[in-house]
Parts: structure tokens; C-alpha cells; sequence
């Protein structure tokens, strides 16, 4: 069976071709004469690869080395969670190649220890051909990788794959769930790639043992566009990526007789997609140890700006003090992908990318109706015995701190006493937690003159402080449209009242505070009293407070939309929010245990199928 295929980049996902595969270091050398010799040095591993073919090429005596994020092979992993117990490295080529195998591990920090396990030398006489080379699996904590050496001009790869000799494999049929709203461009995109990759390959081993389920919140997809029986689209009301995804899985779990599905695999909307994660995942399953079925696999999330980052592999809630796991890894680096081997605790996986056993989908066991923020958080905790993350197992997104939505703040903090009130974790502690991170984004939102945040950021306690029932009684797409309507809402630079700058904006990046600046910024408020003067331009996303200094209007910049909002200096609204935090802080000391406990007990109402299908009107 094949475990992993060798993979090339592509213009449909990723063209990093470091993530892949990567030359030799050549080093040239040049002299430009000045008024005195001015030297040069260039480290140069540029393949040939043909992108439109999918072919590389390469010349006389050059090395490709494949130790890369998406064709190293993880031994470690495939051996401690899967029944394989051999491994064999399968190429297709044409030319006179020398083949190494390569096993790579780190001992200790910025050390790694390399060691050619294996040569072989190939000539095809001009022919495609195929070769296996057994792996010897005797070690087993790092990766194994190969490279090819060109003998002679004329040598090319087509491609491979990572297999394994194993007669029990299981039946695996996947229903990949994906919640939108009125995204019809991601959601077209991928689809297509679904298609060209699975439903309409002949040749693909998932053509049949995949379905794609779409839960349509803003019920504006058209089904006729998608030209597979494989992709299935149900309208949705508009209760959130919890009631999208929930959706999803209720449908799934009510064909699984019918369509013989084992496993669901959750992914967002908005995501670049690599079909070769989705085989993996399949992979695995289908040679998954009894002990680790129960487990869930994630898919680290990179960087669409730049996709060799990693943003997250796991993550830890830490009773809302999230820690994302290996986070700011470059993947084009060998010794980053070593680290990811490296296990960290975990006790959630984001939606962007989560598979499961479809066993854990029950009457009784939904997700939580959080609407967004969060939502995944809970599930993980209550259902996640073991995350397995392999490299190469991945989707592309644009960084979270692009989105930079009001509503976030309400829902982020809301749900944040949720989760940790199901969870059982409601002791003074936490409440102490919360309340620190509470209090500094509140002033934080009140000092950059985003009052309408901060108005938010409280509501979301006072709204949880109702209690459970509160929330059941809820019609999420009304409660949505209220938490909208009380933010702030982006618009073209062009229209807003206070003119863009581009050189002011980069300025104000750029900028950094001195310590008498920040002393008197301090001791004055920030200035609330003086006299109103100038406009800031500033970033939505987290504006340190000395970018509003003195001043008496903000043009708050998306940058990467070219949307904004504008905000002006209010005391009074001030002091009004000022005051509300403090009766807020007394409402919380007073009603949090309560509050708490009600949902720790009562958690499980609504988690219920008939909860859900009289919250989604089904």
C-alpha cells in the first residue's frame, strides 16, 4: 500500500520548491571593481523543474536531496500509530542515477546526525522505469529521505511513493466537511482540485472512498457547479462554523450505513488545499493501530503569504491561555521538519484541518453552539484521546491576524468561559485568568479609541452570566446580526473621512517609544485630558497604545484588504466604559461560580441531536 507519494509543486496549492525537494548549495564567485574590489558570494540550489509537466530535470553530476517537508518520510510517526513493520521507496526515472537513502535525526538542539543507510546505482538505458529500495527501519526517531545524482545528461523523475508489504487494511471511507459562507471562489477552487485529483482520476485510490459534504450558511452555492455525485451541498441557517460544521457532521453520521463512511475530516472554507494531506490522512486510517483509533489527525496550518511558515502543529488551551505548537517554523529547512517530529502536548486541533473516527459523532455527542471562536476547542478536550500531526499533512491560510472582525471580541471571550465552565475548569484561578486578560484588552481597546470593542468584550461576560438557558433560547443568526451591528465595520480607504497615508502608516509601524515618551504617556493617561490633536493611522490588528498619544482621530488599516474604519476621541464614552468595567468586575465576583457550574452540569443539553435540529430548523 502505498503510504505517501512523492510530490511536486503545483500551481493549484504551493510552488515552494523547497517544501519539496532542494539542490546542492553551489557557490559562485565574482569581483566588481570600485574604488576598491568589492567581492561577491551566492549560494545557488535552483533545480530544473518543469512546473507544466511535472517533470524534473536534471544535469550531469547534479544532487537533488528530498530531506523536505513533504517527501521526507516520518519512520517514527508511520511506525509507533500504523501496523506497518516495512517500508520501501518506489521511483520512477529515466537516465543513469546514483540513489542514496538518508536517515536524518536530531540528537540535540541545532544538531543533526546524517547517515547514508543505502546506495544504489540505476540506468534505465532512456527508458521510464521503475525501481524499489527496501528500508532498513532500524532506526526509527527521525526521517528517512533520499537523493538522486545525476551520472549523465538526460536523467529525470517523474515521481514515487513511500509503501509498505501489509495485508490488513482496513475499510476507510472519508466525508470531508467543509462550513462556508458565501465563499463561492475557495469553494469553487477546491473543489476543482478535488475533482481533478480524486473523483475524476481514474488512477486515484480515494476516488471512491471520499465525499465531500458542504454546509451552506449563506445557502448561495450553486450544486450544478460542481460536476462530481461526490460533493454534496446542504443549505444551512447561518448559526456560525459550529452550526456548519455540527451540520455536516449530523449528515454524515445519518448516511454512515448507507455510504459506508468510517471517518469525517473537518476543513474551512477558505483554506489552499493539498490533496496529498487528504491521501495521508486516508492512509493512516486505513492502517491505524487499535490503540490510537480513537485518536484524531491534524493538519498543521501554513502561511498563504508565505508558505513555508508554519503557523500552528496542535495546540494547548491551557484554560484560555492558548499555546500554539510549533508555530514560526520554516519548513524549506530540514532541521525544522526534524522538530516537528518532537512531541509537545496537546489537547485540541483547529478545524481547519481535524479528522476523526466517525464513532465519536453521537445522539448525545455534538459540538457546543458557540457560533465561532473556540469552537473546536471543546470537542478536542472532550473527544481527542491522542492528536497524530505528520509532516506534509497540511492546509495553507492567510494568518489569523489578518482577521480582525469586532464580533471576534464577543465571541472569543464568551465562549472562553464556555469552554472552561463545561470543562470543569471554573476555580478562582481561572476566573483570575480570565479577568487579567479581560481588564488589558479592555483598557487596550479604550485607549486606542475603539469603544465600540470594548463595549463588546463586556457584553460577552454579561451575556455569559445569564447562563445556559440564555443561550439555548438564542436564534444565532439574530444574536449574530447584534454583535455585528455593535462593532465596527470595514470600508473602502477611499470613502472614510480621515485621508490614507501610506508613508504615515509606515511610519507609525516603524516607530518605537522611548522611555521618557512612555513615562509621560503614563503618568497623563495617554493624554485623554489634553488637547485633541492630529490623526493616527494605524493597524487593525493589536495598535500599541503610544500610536494614539494626543491624538484625536484613527484611521484603523486593513492592510491587506485596503479597508478601514475610523474612530474619534470620546472621554465621555471613556469614562462611561471605565465605569462598566468595574460594575462588570462585580457582576463577574458575584455570578461566575454560579454561572460556571450551571454549565458544567447542564453542558451536555447542548450537545444533544435534538437540540441541534430545532436550533437549525431541520
Amino acid at each position: 500500500m502505498k503510504l505517501q507519494n512523492i510530490i511536486f509543486p503545483s500551481i493549484n496549492n504551493c510552488i515552494e520548491e523547497k517544501l519539496y525537494f532542494r539542490g546542492e548549495e553551489k557557490l559562485y564567485f565574482s569581483c566588481k571593481e570600485m574604488e576598491e574590489v568589492k567581492c561577491e558570494f551566492n549560494l545557488e540550489d535552483k533545480v530544473d523543474f518543469d512546473l507544466e509537466s511535472g517533470v524534473l530535470r536534471f544535469t550531469e553530476e547534479e544532487e537533488v536531496f528530498f530531506d523536505t517537508y513533504f517527501n521526507g518520510f516520518s519512520v517514527n510517526k508511520w511506525l509507533k500509530y500504523t501496523r506497518i513493520d516495512n517500508v520501501t521507496l518506489r521511483l520512477r526515472l529515466k537516465g543513469n542515477f546514483a540513489i542514496s537513502l538518508i536517515y536524518k535525526e536530531e540528537m540535540a538542539v541545532d544538531q543533526i546526525m546524517t547517515q547514508v543507510v543505502h546506495t544504489l546505482k540505476v540506468n534505465t538505458k532512456g527508458e521510464i522505469d521503475e525501481i524499489s529500495i527496501p528500508l532498513d527501519c532500524s532506526k526509527t526517531l527521525g526521517m528517512y529521505s533520499f537523493s538522486c545524482k545525476a551520472l549523465s545528461e538526460g536523467c529525470e523523475l517523474y515521481g514515487g511513493e513511500w509503501c509498505s508489504d501489509i495485508e490488513q487494511i482496513e475499510e476507510v471511507k472519508i466525508a470531508a466537511i467543509i462550513c462556508t459562507f458565501r465563499r463561492e471562489q475557495y469553494i469553487e477552487k477546491n473543489m476543482k482540485i478535488l475533482e481533478e485529483s480524486f473523483f475524476k482520476n481514474s488512477d486515484s485510490d480515494l476516488k471512491d472512498k471520499l465525499t465531500i459534504y458542504i454546509s451552506d450558511n449563506g445557502n448561495s452555492l450553486n450544486a450544478e457547479a460542481f460536476d462530481s455525485e461526490s460533493i454534496r451541498i446542504f443549505p444551512n441557517k447561518n448559526a456560525g462554523g459550529a452550526g456548519g460544521f455540527t451540520r455536516g457532521l449530523i449528515e454524515a453520521w445519518k448516511a454512515k450505513e448507507d455510504s459506508k463512511i468510517t471517518h469525517v475530516l473537518l476543513m474551512d472554507d477558505d483554506v489552499v488545499i493539498q490533496p496529498e494531506s487528504i491521501y495521508r490522512t486516508y492512509a493512516i486510517w486505513s492502517l491505524i493501530k487499535d490503540e490510537y483509533r480513537e485518536s484524531f489527525i491534524g493538519g498543521g496550518v501554513l502561511n498563504l503569504d508565505r508558505p513555508w511558515i508554519q503557523i500552528e502543529s496542535g495546540a494547548y488551551w491551557n484554560a484560555g491561555k492558548v499555546q500554539s505548537r510549533k508555530g514560526g517554523l520554516n519548513l524549506r529547512e530540514t532541521q525544522s521538519c526534524l522538530r516537528n517530529e518532537v512531541y509537545e502536548h496537546t489537547d485540541y486541533q483547529g478545524w481547519w484541518y481535524c479528522s476523526f473516527s466517525l464513532n465519536h459523532v453521537r445522539e448525545d455527542n455534538l459540538p457546543l453552539p458557540l457560533f465561532i471562536k473556540v469552537d473546536d476547542v471543546e470537542y478536542g478536550i472532550r473527544n481527542m484521546k491522542h492528536l497524530i500531526l505528520l509532516n506534509g499533512i497540511c492546509v495553507w491560510h492567510e494568518p489569523f491576524e489578518y482577521k480582525n472582525l469586532s464580533s471576534f471580541y464577543y465571541y472569543w471571550y464568551r465562549n472562553w468561559l464556555i469552554t472552561n465552565a463545561v470543562c470543569g475548569k471554573i476555580d478562582s484561578h481561572a476566573k483570575k485568568v480570565f479577568w487579567r486578560e479581560l481588564q488589558a484588552r479592555v483598557v487596550q481597546e479604550i485607549f486606542t479609541l475603539r469603544y465600540k470593542n470594548a463595549g463588546l468584550l463586556l457584553e460577552a461576560v454579561e451575556d455569559f452570566l445569564k447562563g445556559i438557558d440564555w443561550l439555548k433560547e438564542q436564534d444565532p443568526e439574530n444574536l449574530n446580526q447584534r454583535v455585528m451591528e455593535s462593532g465596527y465595520k470595514l470600508s473602502p480607504l477611499e470613502e472614510l473621512e480621515v485621508p490614507f497615508s501610506h508613508s504615515q502608516y509606515i511610519e507609525t509601524r516603524l516607530s518605537v517609544e522611548g522611555k521618557t515618551h512612555r513615562y509621560w504617556r503614563k503618568i497623563t493617561l495617554n493624554g485623554i485630558f489634553t488637547r485633541k490633536g492630529g490623526d493616527a493611522i494605524v493597524p487593525t490588528v493589536n495598535p500599541h497604545i503610544y500610536y494614539l498619544h494626543q491624538k484625536g482621530r484613527a484611521l484603523h488599516c486593513d492592510y491587506s484588504t485596503k479597508k478601514g474604519f475610523v474612530t474619534i476621541k470620546d472621554n465621555k464614552e471613556l469614562i462611561r466604559l471605565i465605569k462598566k468595567l468595574f460594575y462588570v468586575k462585580r457582576q463577574l465576583d458575584g455570578q461566575y461560580r454560579k454561572a460556571s457550574e450551571e454549565y458544567n452540569l447542564r453542558g451536555k443539553e447542548l450537545m444533544q441531536l435534538g437540540f441541534w435540529e430545532k436550533y437549525l430548523e431541520l
